[in-house]
C-alpha cells in the first residue's frame, strides 16, 4: 500500500503543479489513450455547475458515498506515505466511513495529526486536480487513473459489503465509460464529478462543525487532531471548514472563469 500511496501522491503533485509528465509516461499514455484531450471550457463549466448543483440538492444522497470514499482514501494514503500500514476502509449506508491503519511503534503526534487531517480536504483536492487535468487535455488519463485508484481500494482496503458493492458498481460503470464514450463525454463526466466533490467536501466539513457545536466525544477528525496537538476541536473544525471551502471554491472558479460573464448575465436574467 505504501507504493500505491506514493504513486497517487506523485500523480497529484504533477497535476497540481502544472508540470508536464515524464516523456516515457506520455509515450505510454499516447499508446493506450491515443485520442485523449479536453472537452472544451464551455462543457467543463456547464458540467461542473451541474455537478455542484447535484451537491446542493437532495439528489446528492444517491452519490454521496463517492465523497466518503475519497475522504477515507485521503486518510489511508496519508498513513501509507508516513509509514503506517492502511488496514481497511468501511463505507456505511448512511455515508459514514472509517479508515483503519496500523501505525509504527514510534508514531508521533505530528504524523497522526497529518493522517487525521487528510480526510476532509481530500475530495476538494481531487476536484482541483481533476480540473487541472482537464485543462491539460488529460480527460481520459485522469478518468482511468481515478478508476484505477478505486479498483485498488476494492482489492486492498474495502472490506464491508456496502462499500465493496457500491464501489464495484462505480468502477464497472467507469470501465464501460472509458471503452464506449468519446473524450468529450468523459471530460464532461470528470468535470461534473469535480463540481460535486468540491461542494460535498465542504458539506462534510460543515457537518462536522455543526455536530461539534452540540456533541462532544464524537471521535471525529477535529477531536483527534485537537487531542494530538492540544487544540480546541472547534478551532480545528473551523480550519477544516475554511480549507475545504477555499479549495473547492478555487476548483469551481478555475472551471467556470472563462465563461463567468455569460454565466453572470444568465443569472441576472433569471433573477
Amino acid at each position: 500500500m505504501w507504493l500505491v500511496s506514493f504513486v497517487v501522491l506523485v500523480v497529484l503533485g504533477y497535476v497540481l503543479s502544472g508540470r508536464e509528465l515524464p516523456d516515457r509516461l506520455i509515450e505510454v499514455m499516447e499508446t493506450y489513450l491515443p485520442n485523449d484531450g479536453g472537452p472544451g471550457s464551455d462543457v467543463v463549466a456547464l458540467a461542473m455547475l451541474g455537478g455542484a448543483a447535484v451537491g446542493l440538492t437532495p439528489i446528492h444522497r444517491l452519490v454521496r458515498y463517492l465523497a466518503t470514499l475519497v475522504h477515507e482514501l485521503g486518510h489511508a494514503i496519508a498513513a501509507g506515505i508516513l509509514g503506517g500500514r492502511p488496514s481497511h476502509i468501511t463505507i456505511s449506508t448512511d455515508a459514514s466511513g472509517l479508515a483503519v491503519y496500523q501505525p509504527p511503534l514510534h508514531w508521533g503526534r505530528l504524523r497522526a495529526s497529518i493522517v487525521s487531517a487528510a480526510g476532509y480536504p481530500a475530495p476538494a483536492v481531487a476536484s482541483l486536480a481533476a480540473v487541472y487535468a482537464l485543462q491539460q487535455g488529460r480527460s481520459q488519463a485522469w478518468f482511468v487513473f481515478a478508476t484505477g485508484v478505486l479498483a485498488v481500494a476494492i482489492l486492498l482496503l474495502i472490506r464491508n459489503f456496502w462499500g465493496f458493492f457500491w464501489t464495484s458498481v462505480v468502477v464497472a460503470a467507469a470501465v464501460y465509460g472509458v471503452r464506449e464514450l468519446d473524450v468529450r463525454a468523459i471530460g464532461a463526466a470528470v468535470a461534473a464529478i469535480a463540481g460535486f466533490l468540491a461542494v460535498e467536501s465542504f458539506r462534510h466539513a460543515f457537518h462536522q462543525f455543526v455536530v461539534l457545536r452540540h456533541v462532544r466525544n464524537t471521535g471525529c477528525d477535529a477531536e483527534a487532531i485537537g487531542r494530538f496537538l492540544r487544540l480546541p476541536p472547534m478551532l480545528v473544525s473551523v480550519a477544516f471548514l475554511l480549507g475545504t471551502g477555499a479549495i473547492g471554491a478555487w476548483s469551481l472558479t478555475l472551471g467556470v472563469r472563462d465563461h463567468w460573464p455569460e454565466l453572470r448575465e444568465l443569472a441576472l436574467d433569471f433573477l
